[in-house]
């Protein structure tokens, strides 16, 4: 399979496709002709409610400027130097050891503060050297697994697939770390504090990496025109001794999420339509009833029980 990558546009993108050079600004943003989401706005839908979605929507038009957490950011240089993109130097920065007084390092000398207000200024994210360090040691880990040297993150890298869904008009967004050149199968990069099984599992019902799956597999169908055979997610702990995980999520799970997926899209477009975006409790605004969970109600049951023995006693 040849992926027809199509160069980012300057202006709004109105046609669907595999776009490349469109930057992670710009695709989180709005860079269609009309309304985009994607996975992750989907997911955040899904998971937590409309509001959740629209408080840092970059529809909104009063957004909640969106602060990074430091794995984020630790996450998205990972991600930037283990797939060789191009752009690194233009995104980030190495703290020096050293102040530029001469000194050693510190966050209050007022030399280190003028210097980390210059790296924001020019739009530049920060990382220490020990962060660098760690994803060297990623590296090393990820080209030692036979599935790596195989070839599994190969391909087209950070491409990002436009098009517009059929039944709501929406456009959708999906830009998995690796388009395959020779295969339907799919891979995507995912840092980890670990690799037990059970964090895994863990990390994809939290995160709902299956529904990040179903939208690769709408994607390769409605912008490559081809069959999504598998979608594998690449695990690399981030602290020595940086073990990897290979995992495929079950079709059948991805499946059952295509359903979730068009849920959050039907109800996007109705909050689209509606310019209303509701919490976790919905729009309804009659009263509801609300009390204890069935595990208190056997707990305080439990509890009267030895107080009317106490009582008799």
């Amino acid at each position: 399979m040849l992926v027809q990558a199509i160069p980012a546009p300057d202006g709004v993108i109105t046609s669907k496709g595999c776009y490349v050079d469109l930057d992670i600004e710009r695709y989180h943003g709005q860079c269609t002709d009309g309304p985009s989401i994607s996975s992750s706005g989907l997911r955040t839908i899904f998971i937590d409610s409309p509001a959740h979605y629209w408080s840092s929507s970059a529809l909104n038009p009063s957004r909640v400027p969106f602060k990074p957490t430091e794995p984020m950011v630790f996450g998205k240089a990972a991600h930037h130097l283990l797939l060789g993109e191009s752009d690194f130097g233009r995104l980030f920065v190495v703290r020096p050891t050293k102040a530029p007084d001469g000194r050693d390092w510190n966050g209050n000398n007022a030399s280190c503060r003028e210097w980390l207000a210059a790296q924001a200024e020019a739009g530049l994210t920060v990382l220490t050297a020990g962060q660098i360090e760690a994803i060297r040691g990623m590296h090393a880990s990820l080209q030692s697994h036979p599935l790596i040297a195989g070839g599994i993150l190969d391909g087209a890298i950070e491409h990002s697939m436009l098009w517009q869904d059929e039944e709501t008009g929406i456009w959708l967004k999906a830009r998995p770390d690796a388009i395959p050149t020779a295969s339907g199968d799919f891979a995507d990069l995912k840092t980890a504090e670990s690799v037990a099984p059970e964090d895994l599992s863990r990390a994809v019902s939290d995160r709902r990496l299956d529904m990040q799956a179903a939208l690769v597999k709408w994607g390769a169908k409605a912008v490559l025109g081809i069959d999504m055979n598998d979608f594998a997610l690449v695990f690399v702990e981030k602290a020595p001794p940086h073990c990897v995980e290979v995992r495929v999520i079950r079709q059948d799970h991805i499946e059952e999420a295509e359903g979730d997926l068009r849920a959050a899209l039907r109800l996007f477009a109705k909050c689209l339509k509606n310019n209303s975006w509701p919490g976790p409790g919905g729009s309804l605004s009659d009263l509801a009833p609300i009390g204890l969970s069935d595990f208190a109600r056997r707990r305080a049951a439990d509890r009267r029980a030895f107080i009317q023995q106490e009582i008799a006693a």
